[in-house]
């Protein structure tokens, strides 16, 4: 899947669609993700509940 970047104010955004936040089991209204950088990839990981 190709995405591209959207300018917002001085940064840089990708946004997801609903079907990627499906795919991922993340819900951005009260989820956190974890990102890490392994070697010119992104990883991004959802941050599990500690309760």
């Amino acid at each position: 899947m190709k995405r591209k970047f959207t300018k917002i104010g001085n940064s840089w955004a990708m946004l997801f669609t609903k079907t990627m936040l499906e795919m991922l089991d993340i819900n951005p209204e009260n989820e956190q993700v974890e990102i890490e950088f392994d070697k010119k990839k992104l990883v991004m990981e959802k941050v599990k509940n500690e309760n």
